[in-house]
């Protein structure tokens, strides 16, 4: 028998090996060979072997349907993901609990209001974008609205990656394959599990502007550039970067200092005024930048006045890492896309400049407004390649970028498993508790719960305000709390008593199923 069939045997047999992974894999299985996304590393090896030795010709399919197909199938796919997450009591209070009630709130127009912790929204972040999700939540409020839509807004940036790619490299089977490529994207997978984040919609909106903007389209570049903007007070950055990108990839000037010029105003407006007014105090996520400065003109000072110590920042293993994490699921071609890739170093240097790790972890929401520029960059780099007659180089790097994508994306078989969505009996237990609850009550409940009982005036995360709220969500069997070593939990029968800085709170216990404890204040 010859090594391709045994390598085509060997991939059947890893096949069906994945699907009983996701049937019978326990969730938390320690075992690594049980572990889906293992199972399906060892079947992207086996399969990338086989080809390698042995290539196959490409099926000629339809582009424009392959992509239809995509797009509906992403959609599907993290829709299903990321609401089964929330039924399983694996989203949080920040940032889906989060966004549940501030939606729900300018639902009302009640303002964006929201209780974790308690005041304007625009005082932390400004996202008026938000308000597009107002109509859904006049007829299905909750979080699978903001879950669903923003697997869908994902999906459609494949739509313009489309664009972009058939108008740059003028034949669309290679389109298409980029527009999947995006949707196999590891760094988008992650974005799109970690709950819900306005800035998420930045993506499909960059992608859109910069294909409207290669198709000469002001009017549609600059409504998508405007939307960006409601994204997040930081969407200026990438904004800056259309600007740049603008000017020196597209010799267009004016235009783009003016795009460039104008992000950066809003930037300093939100920033110094428009979220200051909201909070009644100065901007406060510029902590994660304390080592350049504590604000934008000092930090922007440092950046250029000082670059030492801005090398000293930035020269860490982690940071490189990430750099390698986000450029290898594209196969390096951004590195060749040459102008396009400068869209990129607005949002780049916000998160490799910080001292949070979170901003340079290539599966976090930050890496919302560096993955259009990344992809477009990928775009560029495969036509000049194919431009100066080396097809066969851009063709190997295009299948590296698949493979190494496939790879990395493995992560994502473990929400498929059946363990990770099928309710067990603690988390049927919990809906018990939690359907005791009056509609009107406020809670302070547990971070897992929360998400849950956004949909009210007043919630928040156990043990905040425990003063103001009238009923208490816990699971037992989480004490003692080793995140709240100043908090004591002490049971007599129904009789409970918390003691949280320094204050003592009673309680009765109102239900109990399983581990899960619905307590009222007496």
């Amino acid at each position: 028998m010859t090594l391709p069939r045994l390598l085509d045997l060997a991939a059947v047999a890893a096949a069906a090996w994945l699907g009983g992974a996701l049937l019978f894999w326990s969730g938390w299985s320690a075992s690594f060979w049980m572990r889906p996304e293992h199972v399906a590393l060892f079947l992207v090896g086996i399969v990338t072997a086989r080809l390698l030795i042995a290539p196959v010709a490409v099926p000629k399919l339809d582009p424009r349907r392959t992509l239809v197909v995509g797009v509906a199938a992403y959609a599907l796919i993290f829709s299903f993901v990321t609401v089964t997450r929330h039924l399983a009591f694996r989203t949080h209070a920040l940032d889906l609990g989060y966004y549940v009630q501030l939606t729900w709130n300018l639902a009302r127009s009640h303002g964006p209001r929201v209780s974790l912790p308690d005041m304007h929204a625009w005082g932390d972040h400004f996202s008026p974008i938000m308000y597009l999700f107002v109509p859904a939540f006049w007829v299905a409020p909750g979080p699978v609205v903001l879950l669903v839509g923003q697997s869908l807004a994902l999906a459609a940036g494949a739509v313009a990656v489309f664009g972009i790619a058939s108008r740059r490299l003028a034949e669309e089977p290679a389109a298409v394959a980029f527009a999947i490529l995006y949707l196999l994207n590891p760094s988008l997978h992650g974005i799109n599990i970690r709950d819900f984040h306005a800035a998420a919609l930045a993506i499909p909106l960059l992608l859109a502007a910069l294909c409207f903007a290669e198709g000469r389209r002001p009017a549609l570049f600059v409504a998508c550039v405007v939307l960006t903007l409601m994204c997040r007070e930081d969407a200026a950055l990438p904004v800056m970067g259309l600007g740049i990108w603008l000017a020196l990839g597209r010799r267009r000037w004016l235009a783009g200092a003016a795009i460039a010029g104008g992000a950066l105003a809003v930037l300093a407006i939100d920033l110094r005024v428009v979220i200051p007014h909201f909070r009644g105090e100065p901007y406060t996520h510029l902590w994660r930048y304390s080592a350049l400065g504590h604000s934008l003109g000092e930090i922007a000072g440092t950046v250029l006045l000082k670059p030492l110590r801005t090398l000293n920042v930035l020269l860490t293993g982690g940071r490189l890492l990430y750099l390698v994490l986000m450029l290898v699921p594209l196969g390096f071609l951004p590195l060749y896309g040459a102008w396009d890739l400068v869209g990129a170093l607005p949002a780049l240097a916000e998160n490799l400049l910080s001292s949070d790790p979170v901003l340079y972890n290539h599966r976090t929401q930050y890496q919302a407004f560096v993955l259009p520029f990344l992809v477009l960059a990928a775009v560029g780099g495969y036509g000049r390649l194919m431009a100066r007659g080396r097809g066969r180089i851009a063709a190997a790097f295009l299948a590296i970028a698949f493979a190494l994508s496939l790879a990395l994306a493995s992560p994502a078989m473990n929400d498929l498993a059946v363990a990770r969505w099928w309710p067990d009996a603690e988390q049927r237990a919990a809906y018990a508790v939690l359907a005791r609850i009056p509609p009107a009550a406020s809670v302070a409940a547990q971070d897992r719960y929360v998400a849950h009982l956004s949909l009210r005036s007043l919630v928040t995360v156990f043990p905040v305000e425990l003063d103001r709220v009238d009923y208490v969500v816990l699971n037992e069997r989480t004490y003692p709390w080793r995140n709240l070593p100043g908090v004591t939990f002490t049971r007599v029968g129904d009789a409970v008593t918390i003691v949280a800085d320094q204050r003592e709170f009673r309680y009765t216990v109102a239900a109990q199923a399983g581990p899960h404890l619905l307590l009222r204040k007496l």
